[in-house]
């Protein structure tokens, strides 16, 4: 019996052990970011040209909304700056004078206006190169500006002539009248009677002899 009872006992399957499941694989953790880069945005460089625009179209503005006393002292200063070294007056003050002057709407300024731009145009040193856009771009605005103001003139002296000239017509045609009423009206105005001389009859003819009678 005991030895029935053993082997019987080793007959008996052991239960497997089934091992644990294995842990899911957890999801991947998404990846840290990338530092982003730190961009520096430079300012490109301006132009000298687009920096001269700038400086004379701002002046423009300031001047343009000046009472007529203050654009004449700002001209008086200008011209002292550029009269007092023409040879080498600095650029900005020419055009900055060039474009006061052709604010004032004067003939004589109009005119000196003109002559300080064609002095920037028409220079050949590289320094002014930056500019002559600028100072071209006035001086057809001048130029132009000239040639109308000086046909308003011309026309305003046409009709000032014409005004004289009918003047001096209806003065004219008014003495005429005058004259024409004085002799209207002067008392014993008629013309005087002529007396007439009566002509004197002709003397009768001499009658002819007559005939003989006959015998």
């Amino acid at each position: 019996m005991p030895l029935l009872s053993t082997l019987l006992a080793a007959c008996v399957t052991q239960p497997v052990e089934v091992p644990p499941p294995a842990p899911a694989a957890s999801a991947p953790l998404p990846a840290a970011p990338a530092a982003s880069a730190v961009v520096i945005m430079v300012p490109a460089p301006i132009e000298p040209a687009d920096q001269v625009s700038r400086q004379i179209l701002g002046y423009h503005e300031q001047i343009r909304q000046m009472p007529a006393a203050d654009l004449g002292n700002e001209i008086t200063r200008l011209n002292a700056i550029v009269s007092a070294n023409s040879a080498a007056a600095p650029t900005g003050a020419v055009l900055e004078l060039a474009l006061a002057l052709s604010q004032q709407h004067n003939g004589g300024d109009v005119a000196r206006a003109a002559q300080l731009l064609e002095s920037v145009v028409k220079a050949g040193a590289p320094e002014l190169q930056p500019w002559q856009p600028m100072a071209r771009l006035l001086l057809a605005r001048v130029t132009e500006q000239r040639r109308l103001e000086d046909a308003f003139n011309r026309e305003a002296a046409q009709r000032r002539d014409q005004q004289r000239t009918l003047q001096q017509l209806n003065e004219k045609l008014e003495a005429l009248k005058a004259i024409e009423r004085s002799m209207t009206t002067r008392p014993g105005s008629g013309a005087a009677a002529v007396p007439v001389t009566p002509v004197p009859a002709a003397p009768a003819a001499a009658s002819a002899p007559s005939a003989p009678k006959a015998p």
